[in-house]
């Protein structure tokens, strides 16, 4: 049986989740994507569990890898991975979500170590080339709300989210103000659907509602949470982030799943094939 989790958090003094590909300066996304309430919930389960931080797969190597075995090293969110099918939020907080351009990032100006990649000749005490300065993304939003979907196999996923301790970065504290939890209800398609919920921009085309911005999220995948590996942009999807509620006539890739209070939820249609 599929479950329909929502989760209603509430953000200490906001978030930080940083964007891809940068090094010095570090913008941060505007909402935490797919793979980091995922990751969020992982934190979760694994304090719950007793499950260890990474986990060890094995397997047949490809024509460039030499021996008989190949050890990969994944992140512990693999294993809510199995479990979780999708992710989703809603930014339902009018305080903080502009109706023009929704959420407004901040830029903190740090001082960071950058010691280790300089060169040894430039390393001893009292060089001025220890520190540097770099800009920091932030999304400051004390109080701010927010709704989690999870889209699960079983109830396992509505336990875990109780314990939910940050989202984004691990200083991203939350707290849980409430989780209900039902079975996952398809609506039939045929027409334009209400949703809150952000979604990948080819499950559907806006007619009429809030704004909404759009934004590259990763998608949650196996690969992306390989450990000791160079990622692409393979696992990233442009995101439709609705500042509101938004009417929306979906594609034929796309599931339309309803939360527990009977939101709609936009997702794809193989994430449900495959349950």
């Amino acid at each position: 049986m599929l479950t329909a989790v929502r989760v209603t958090v509430e953000f200490h003094w906001g978030y930080s989740v940083k964007r891809p590909f940068f090094s010095a300066s570090q913008p941060a996304l505007a909402v935490p994507p797919p793979t980091a309430l995922i990751g969020a919930l992982a934190r979760a389960a694994a304090s719950i569990e007793g499950w260890p931080e990474a986990v060890v797969e094995s397997g047949q190597p490809t024509r460039s890898q030499r021996g008989s075995t190949v050890h990969r090293l994944y992140s512990g969110a693999v294993r809510v991975l199995d479990r979780v099918l999708w992710a989703s939020l809603a930014l339902t907080d009018e305080r903080f979500v502009s109706p023009m351009i929704g959420i407004v990032e901040t830029r903190d100006i740090i001082r960071a170590l950058i010691a280790p990649y300089q060169r040894r000749d430039n390393i001893y005490p009292g060089s001025a080339l220890l520190f540097g300065v770099q800009p920091h993304g932030r999304v400051y939003a004390p109080s701010m709300r927010a709704h989690v979907f999870y889209l699960a196999k079983g109830s396992e996923a509505a336990a875990w989210a109780y314990a939910i301790q940050s989202i984004g970065s691990k200083e991203s504290i939350v707290s849980v103000v409430d989780v209900e939890v039902g079975e996952a209800r398809m609506r039939e398609g045929g027409g334009s659907v209400e949703t809150r919920y952000y979604f990948p921009v080819r499950l559907g085309s806006v007619e009429g509602g809030a704004r909404f911005v759009r934004e590259a999220l990763s998608v949650p995948t196996r690969e992306h949470f390989l450990m000791g590996a160079v990622h692409g942009v393979d696992e990233w999807e442009e995101f439709l982030v609705p500042l509101g509620r938004v009417n929306v006539r979906p594609t034929g890739d796309a599931a339309l799943v309803e939360d527990p209070s009977g939101e709609v939820a936009l997702v794809p249609r193989w994430v449900v094939g495959h349950a």
